[in-house]
């Protein structure tokens, strides 16, 4: 009859949460609110990249063979490689139980793959210098500097985290693996999410550049 008559939800109301669960919450809920932020960041700086598009002293970085950008196949490559590790991380997640050595293995080349990816960008940037296009030479490689510098700067404080999901699966805690992979591939697909919208923007062209201003209130002139 005592079981009949509990309340649970009323100890939910007053916190008795299992401390796992409560702990989780928390953690989830900061990771959302600096999500916001970060994402807010990134629109904002989007935006005046779009509206500085627009003025005269703008020089595209895709529209002419000796433009850095001309070729996105190091591009791709990158995106291809933070995709990847985004997917290994996702299939660790669902084998923390039934099999936490291959969650290890796939944990271990997702973080491989994450730092392809920076090198990549590093590579990139390596290309800008090469052709004379530094951080002062043009508004729009201050801008890709800028964007991708932040971006992969977020990826790299990202996988500062990924040891602590490794020991817990390397101890045998599964509960708390999964808890912990759980946050990391909210805050890994986020970050893909934020790549793929750079990338999109960074390779738009000067027509497309005019429609998204457009969209944002700017006058064309």
């Amino acid at each position: 009859m005592s079981i009949l008559t509990e309340k649970p939800w009323l100890a939910q109301e007053m916190g008795a949460w299992p401390d796992n669960e409560c702990r989780y919450r928390r953690q989830l809920t900061g990771l959302r609110f600096l999500l916001a932020v970060i994402g807010s960041m990134f629109l904002l700086f989007m935006v005046a990249m779009i509206m500085r598009t627009q003025l005269g002293d703008w020089q595209p970085l895709t529209e002419q063979p000796w433009q850095p950008l001309f070729d996105t196949g190091p591009l791709w490559r990158n995106t291809a490689c933070l995709l990847a590790s985004s997917v290994l991380v996702q299939v660790a997640y669902f084998s923390v139980r039934p099999a936490p050595v291959l969650a290890q293995g796939l944990m271990v080349f997702g973080a491989a793959s994450a730092l392809l990816f920076l090198y990549g960008q590093w590579e990139l940037w390596e290309l800008f210098s090469a052709r004379q296009f530094g951080v002062q030479s043009s508004v729009s490689a201050s801008f890709f500097y800028l964007l991708t510098g932040l971006h992969g700067l977020h990826l790299l404080v990202g996988l500062l985290f990924w040891p602590r999901s490794f020991v817990a699966l390397w101890r045998g805690k599964s509960q708390l693996a999964r808890e912990r992979l759980a946050l990391m591939l909210t805050y890994w697909h986020f970050l893909a999410l934020i790549w793929l919208a750079l990338f999109a923007l960074l390779t738009s062209t000067p027509q497309t550049y005019r429609a998204l201003a457009a969209l944002c209130g700017v006058s064309v002139p």
